[in-house]
């Protein structure tokens, strides 16, 4: 019992003190958290100092993290300032160039992805439109036909590296080759009202001990907790023994799961209140924290696939830099000048936490204001997309 209530407090508590060092320690500012997460866990999980006797519990808080961190992250979107036109057609550009090239990548080296191969095109498609919580969702999804705790982290691992030198390109040149090929006007101004500061503050956890935020805390838990259990019921009616199960032919529960969970957290970002919820994004984010962490906690390296990694990282490169190609070329004739091309782009692979990184490069403030926007777009269309592109590696495209 001592054992496993020590391994809920070292979850609760590991994303703080890595969140706390990155802002620190100079060498680690620069460094992804989840990244660290994934390295701590790894090395905890390797060393085999949890007991055996823990992994239920660990698997359990590892579960319970997704389906709470979904609405809370994309309870405080407020998708009405998704108007601009420049904006959505580079929107539509970033999605179809990820699309395209998943199923691009996976005609070329599918067969070397293993049965595999079409739960990792579709993982990545929810990563590269909506990030980790994205990935992980639509991992969740696909339950039995889900990547194991050490091909996930295997997956995961590889694609922090592939967006580090995704980043490093566009900080490098990228940018300038963009504006070139585009060769128009670059982004100006947007009347968009998101606050970027609220997604680019080097510490979004400061005041969550303060009465104010615990108040809304306490609210959006609750929130997320009903939206999860209706989300759960609904699942229920697509299992084993229901007329849907029958119709459709399978087990689909934790499809409809992950889609509901989706679908009921959008519909309520109609209501103003929830929209006002300034701290639901970050509390969100630090389950998924936890999620990342548990997740590296189960992985081990002796049961890694190492081929099979070689595989995915070029899969993830194919994706990465053919997306970023793909949205560049076509901005030109879509009238999306080169600024909005790639800030999409960067902020559907790097999530909108990397926005203001690339739009210093760029020296253009506004570019924030599109980037951010597209980004909390991304969370809302990745859970979608992964599915469809299961569907569609693993029943159309034959290899």
């Amino acid at each position: 019992m001592i054992a496993k209530i020590l391994i809920i407090i070292l979850y609760l508590i590991a994303p703080a003190v890595v969140l706390r060092a990155c802002r620190k320690i100079k060498a680690l500012n620069k460094i992804d958290p989840i990244l660290i997460l994934y390295i701590l866990g790894v090395i905890v999980a390797n060393t085999h100092i949890v007991p055996a006797d823990c992994r239920g519990i660990q698997k359990t808080i590892q579960d319970v993290m997704i389906p709470l961190a979904i609405p809370m992250m994309l309870f405080g979107c407020n998708f009405k300032n998704f108007k601009a036109s420049v904006t959505a057609r580079a929107f539509v550009i970033g999605v179809l160039g990820v699309a395209l090239m998943v199923v691009a990548g996976y005609m070329l080296i599918g067969k070397h992805l293993g049965a595999d191969g079409p739960t990792v095109g579709a993982t990545l498609s929810g990563q590269y439109t909506g990030g980790a919580g994205n990935f992980a969702a639509v991992n969740m999804m696909l339950d039995k036909q889900g990547l194991s705790e050490e091909k996930f982290a295997l997956v995961a691992t590889c694609n922090l590296v592939v967006s580090f030198f995704y980043l490093m390109f566009l900080m490098g040149g990228g940018v300038s080759i963009a504006r070139r090929i585009v060769h128009g006007k670059n982004l100006k101004s947007y009347n968009d009202t998101i606050n970027a500061e609220e997604y680019t503050n080097d510490n979004p956890y400061k005041d969550f001990g303060t009465k104010k935020s615990f108040v809304q805390l306490v609210k959006i838990f609750i929130a997320a907790t009903i939206v999860a259990a209706v989300s759960l019921v609904a699942s229920n009616f697509f299992k084993a023994g229901t007329p849907l199960f029958d119709i459709l032919g399978g087990d689909y529960s934790m499809v409809a799961l992950i889609l509901v969970l989706t679908t009921v957290s959008l519909l309520l970002t109609n209501f103003k209140q929830v929209r006002s919820w300034d701290k639901s994004f970050d509390a969100g984010m630090y389950l998924i924290y936890i999620f990342c962490f548990a997740m590296a906690m189960l992985a081990d390296l002796s049961q890694l696939d190492w081929k099979m990694g070689l595989w995915v990282l070029i899969y993830q490169t194919i994706i990465v830099f053919g997306s970023l190609m793909l949205t560049v070329v076509l901005a030109r004739p879509l009238r999306v000048d080169a600024d909005s091309a790639v800030i999409t782009s960067d902020t559907l692979v790097n999530s909108p936490i990397c926005v203001p990184m690339i739009a210093a490069t760029m020296k253009n403030k506004n570019a924030i204001m599109v980037g951010i926007t597209n980004g909390l777009a991304g969370y809302a269309v990745g859970n979608y997309l992964g599915f469809l592109v299961f569907k569609l590696l693993g029943g159309v495209i034959a290899l």
